[in-house]
């Protein structure tokens, strides 16, 4: 018998071709961006949770020296030790730390850019890193190094690698290690980013501390232990005993920290993660309601077959089961070619969020059943309100009358799907509006500037040879020597005040160039020069302690004069306040700063390229840009834009057939009156506005709904900014725009359609 129902149930799907064609398309995109985004979150909340101690790890992070306002991901090595011997409740202690610019060189030739990480063999106790080669018992030792299976295979061409050697470069010293174990990817997510480890002691000089991590006897009480650490008066500190306060953090939360800043690790926002399953569940939503008002529609131009089938003695139950085979061949067909969808669309998704999410992780338990309960919840739901539908359909009312019954409780909820995509839509222009802003709004400083740092500080003293030469080149505008750059790598020092308070100054030195090639602007005093005593500070610095003649004062907790003061510019990026700076003249530094024209030449870095290999012949050309550095620190806010965007486009989509569907109704509902209209002289303008008219309605009360929504929204989200734009009137206006064109657009399948039909077609039946 359901063998019948099924084969109907085609017959139906391939007799209304566009139409079950529409419905489709509607399941497939939400069926999709569910894949993606379901499996993404599932991921992400996943990271680090296949290691067998996770219960019982914690990262501990400490109270910032130079802000007591934060935390930081970094203890000193000796902390470590005092912990582990002075608590009974901490079992082991792992300390991982970087190193800088780290070099390998095998018979494939030398590889930079390695991350690096230097820890002991208590890594193996904390973390569960599948090691496919070697023993964990003796993997770390002084002269081994353990490698990932990529980055085996990148420097020698292989994965049989275990007793071979290599030569690893930092700074002044270079290792010959012995390659003593293979190490694999774990089956989800790790916050630790790295290719390759070794052992502390291959490398005593080079480290004085790290993130570390404490595996405690039970992890239930861990609080009770971080309580008892900051009561402990002897606790060690950079700036003495107890002099700062230590804080426990759950290892299965250090992804989600936003104190994990360093250059190994790697973190996803909480804000992030939340606006992922918003987003997720607002498409579902979408396109779920969207499925169940088009099936029902469609049952509704069926309701004299219906009306048919009640009369002849069809039970409830057969009714039933009839939309049941038909609802379950549209899920089932879009389930499937929302897998192909997701396949494809899975490269441009990862490349997007920058993850690596394979296709197989769809097939996960946790994954399978989160997908399987809302294609359940969706099926379910669609076949409960079309019983209900045809439960209330009476025989005796269609026969009195060819009339197709309005739909009208759709409409609040119709409303609703363009209240989310007006708000999704003024948020993603608001996004795209503070990126941009982002990229081109003055920083205080010149941005095009490309910076190089000695390959050794014995070889300082060439850089003013490689500056001269670089002058030399005809798109290079300025250079200078100097210790940093205000982006990234920046020197914050502590003084101490004598009212028992201390300030953080942003420290930069350089050359007589370095004002002129960072294009600050003095606003008094005088730029320094060899044999000029004093330094320059900036404005934030006066206006903190108050400086009414700054010029001649004492830098407050130094012994330097102010000779100058320039104008504020941004040091890191525009979601952290301006700092006071001093800017102090050394000749003799390790970077070099090379201002260049407002666009990058595409032949500019291979032309300094080989004016490095002239002066520091054998040694890797390495720079930054820092426009890239600055780009890089909004990493998750473009992420954040990317989603956003991508979205709202989806929404877009599918609120086009949810119009659709409402502009079908509606036309059906009134072709009757449309004919009469004709009849009597209405023109096509007259029919065109008699039909959008309703529709333009609920478009302008979703788009007075979405407004404050999206502003609410996007100012919070602006609120992270120090520097931002004003969400002005054009941004409303635009969408307004664009949702008005696509609306107009979508409709007009179904006016023009109306428009164009003979009235006495329209009247035939009356």
């Amino acid at each position: 018998m359901f063998y019948q129902e099924i084969k109907l149930a085609l017959r139906h799907l391939w007799r209304k071709k566009i139409y079950s064609g529409i419905i489709l398309l509607s399941l497939i995109i939400g069926f999709s961006c569910a894949n993606l985004l379901i499996s993404f979150l599932v991921a992400e909340r996943n990271t680090d949770s296949f290691h067998t101690n996770k219960d019982r790890t914690f990262q501990v992070f400490s109270t910032d020296p130079f802000d007591h306002k934060g935390n930081i991901p970094f203890i000193m090595n000796y902390v470590g030790d005092y912990l582990k011997g002075n608590y009974p409740e901490v079992e082991k202690v792992c300390l991982v730390s970087s190193l800088d610019n780290p070099h390998i060189v095998t018979d494939k030739g030398e590889f930079e850019n390695i991350q690096l990480l230097s820890t002991d063999s208590s890594f193996f106790s904390i973390f569960n890193f599948p090691l496919n080669e070697g023993s964990r018992k003796h993997a770390f030792n002084p002269g081994s190094i353990i490698l990932t299976k990529e980055k085996a295979k990148v420097l020698f061409g292989e994965t049989k690698v275990v007793g071979k050697t290599l030569t690893l470069k930092v700074a002044d010293t270079s290792l010959v290690l012995t390659v003593s174990g293979l190490i694999g990817n774990g089956p989800e997510n790790s916050h630790l980013v790295f290719e390759a480890l070794i052992d502390h002691s291959a490398l005593k000089n080079k480290w004085q501390g790290g993130s570390a991590y404490l595996l405690l006897n039970s992890g239930k009480h861990f609080k009770d232990l971080q309580n008892k650490i900051n009561r402990d008066p002897s606790r060690p500190g950079v700036m003495g005993p107890a002099s700062l306060d230590y804080f426990l953090e759950p290892m299965t939360e250090s992804y989600f920290t936003p104190a994990n800043t360093m250059p190994y690790m790697k973190t996803r926002s909480k804000f992030f993660m939340e606006i992922g399953y918003l987003v997720c569940g607002l498409i579902l939503f979408m396109a779920g309601f969207n499925f169940a008002n088009l099936f029902l529609l469609s049952l509704q131009e069926r309701s004299k077959e219906t009306g048919i089938k009640k009369t002849l003695g069809v039970t409830f139950e057969r009714l039933l089961k009839s939309s049941f085979a038909e609802i379950s061949i549209y899920i089932l067909v879009a389930f499937l070619l929302s897998l192909l969808a997701t396949s494809l669309l899975l490269p441009l998704f990862n490349n997007t969020l920058e993850t690596s999410l394979a296709f197989s992780y769809l097939a996960r338990i946790k994954v399978l059943a989160i997908i399987g309960l809302v294609v359940f919840a969706l099926g379910a739901f669609v076949i409960l309100i079309s019983g209900i539908k045809q439960m209330h359909i009476h025989p005796v009312n269609l026969m009195k009358s060819n009339s197709v019954s309005k739909v009208t409780f759709s409409k609040l909820l119709f409303t609703l799907q363009f209240v989310i995509s007006i708000t999704m839509t003024i948020c993603s222009l608001t996004v795209i509006n503070q990126i941009k802003f982002i990229e081109n709004e003055p920083l205080g400083f010149n941005r095009n500037i490309i910076q190089l740092r000695s390959p050794d500080k014995t070889l300082n003293a060439k850089l003013p040879i490689l500056k001269q030469a670089l002058l030399e080149i005809s798109n290079i505008k300025q250079v200078a020597i100097s210790s940093g750059n205000p982006i990234s790598g920046n020197t914050i020092a502590r003084y101490d005040l004598d009212n028992n308070e201390f300030y953080t100054p942003y420290l930069f030195s350089g050359d007589e160039d370095l004002i002129k090639t960072l294009d600050l602007n003095l606003v008094s005093g005088e730029l320094f020069a060899a044999g000029k005593d004093g330094s320059l500070v900036n404005e934030e610095l006066v206006r903190k302690f108050n400086l009414k003649n700054p010029i001649g004062e004492t830098i407050p907790g130094t012994k330097n004069k102010i000779i100058g003061v320039v104008k504020d510019f941004t040091c890191g990026y525009f979601k952290e306040k301006i700092p006071p700076v001093i800017i102090s003249y050394k000749a003799n530094s390790n970077c070099l700063l090379i201002g260049y024209e407002s666009e990058l030449p595409s032949s500019l870095l291979s032309q300094i390229q080989k004016v490095w290999n002239t002066t520091f012949p054998g040694y890797l050309f390495e720079y930054k840009i820092l426009q890239q550095d600055l780009l890089k620190k909004y990493k998750e806010d473009i992420f954040f834009y990317k989603l956003i965007t991508a979205f709202s486009i989806t929404t877009l989509i599918i609120s086009c057939f949810g119009l659709f569907a409402l502009s079908w109704a509606i036309t059906q509902s009134r072709v009757k009156e449309i004919g009469i209209r004709k009849i009597f002289g209405a023109r096509g303008k007259d029919i065109l506005n008699l039909l959008t008219l309703s529709f333009l309605k609920r478009i302008a009360v979703a788009f007075v709904i979405a407004v404050p929504i999206a502003y609410f929204l996007m100012q919070n989200w602006l609120e992270h900014f120090v520097k931002r734009i004003t969400i002005g009137p054009m941004v409303f206006a635009a969408s307004a725009a664009m949702m008005l064109l696509i609306a107009l657009i979508t409709m007009s399948i179904q006016t023009i359609k109306a428009i164009l039909l003979n009235p006495i077609d329209e009247l035939r039946e009356e």
